[in-house]
């Protein structure tokens, strides 16, 4: 026989912890059905920008949960990324990081902001787009050698614009200069745009961006692509030669990673990295990606995304060291 007092205890017991399971469901489904916020280190309008609101869009529908694109513009990415250091750590805080922001710009600071691989847990590698070379039609060059050999006929006198120091496409500029051994100014702008319009105007020579941005000017003849940075020809541009091919080892361009504070619950890492793969196998958003140059990638993991940041940091900082490169 269960003595009255011992039940009544049983009965309390199972109440406090049906209370608890309770409360706990209720917090869990009050933070998913928060708003994530997706943090961008550009202004609106940019390649960066548009690709965090395609991303949201398509994880907004996967996870059922309303998703916020903030845009943290300036120092060439690092901006996003010093404030997302203080982000919480409680699965609602997201930074969409291009190269500038993941790798370019702390890399090639004298004194860097933050550590590209420990400060944040990388949940996915979302996509790559090479870069290429477009210059000034008025320019008598249609090729990467008549490019080189021009500007070496003309040491100091030639210059290129580009997104800012410490971005991806200041790295890639300096990295032909090195490998082509040209005497060229850099012309730092605050981001692209500026920098194509005054490549147009020409008021510099040549302009390093990606396919998608310089494309619809190359089409309306305002600038003239000449090579890419990529190990083969792009789909978007196949008549486009690469720079290998031109007899120069160029590989560069940017891409797009997802992270979460380091420190963030396992739990909350799958549930966002997996919802972040799923979105780029997702048809409509390889067609809007595809129609602004960029290749996503699928099947991305933690790990993959992890291992692709220790090389990228590998190679750029063996690029900034050797070129002395430490603003």
């Amino acid at each position: 026989m269960i003595h009255p007092l011992t039940m009544n205890r049983r009965e309390a017991l199972a109440g406090t912890v049906g209370a608890a399971l309770a409360v706990a469901s209720g917090c869990a489904f009050a933070q998913n059905d928060r708003p994530l916020r997706m943090y961008v280190g550009f202004p609106p309008g940019g390649s960066g920008d548009l690709f965090a609101r395609i991303l949201a869009d398509a994880m907004r529908e996967d996870l059922q949960q309303p998703i916020l694109v903030e845009n943290k513009p300036g120092a060439g990415g690092m901006t996003v990324a010093v404030g997302f250091l203080r982000a919480p750590k409680d699965g609602n805080h997201l930074m969409l990081a291009t190269g500038s922001t993941a790798v370019a710009a702390p890399i090639s600071r004298a004194k860097a902001p933050y550590r590209p691989i420990e400060d944040f847990q990388w949940l996915a590698l979302l996509s790559n787009a090479p870069f290429v070379v477009a210059v000034n039609p008025s320019l008598p060059v249609r090729t990467l050698p008549e490019l080189v050999e021009y500007a070496k006929a003309r040491p100091g006198k030639l210059s290129y614009g580009h997104a800012g120091l410490g971005t991806t496409v200041y790295l890639a500029g300096e990295l032909l200069k090195d490998r082509a051994g040209i005497n060229v100014v850099d012309v730092a702008y605050a981001g692209s745009a500026p920098a194509i319009t005054d490549t147009i105007a020409g008021n510099v020579q040549y302009v390093i961006e990606t396919t998608g941005t310089l494309g619809p000017y190359a089409k309306a003849g305002k600038l003239r692509i000449i090579t890419c940075m990529a190990e083969a020809r792009e789909k978007i541009a196949p008549d486009v030669p690469t720079s290998r091919e031109a007899g120069y080892d160029l590989v560069a361009g940017t891409y797009n990673l997802l992270a979460v504070p380091a420190g963030t619950p396992p739990e909350a890492i799958n549930r966002l990295a997996q919802a972040a793969s799923r979105a780029m196998e997702k048809p409509a958003v390889q067609e809007r990606l595809a129609s602004l140059g960029i290749t996503p990638v699928t099947n991305s993991s933690p790990e993959q995304a992890r291992a692709f940041m220790h090389s990228e940091v590998t190679r750029w900082s063996a690029v900034t060291k050797k070129l002395g490169i430490a603003l």
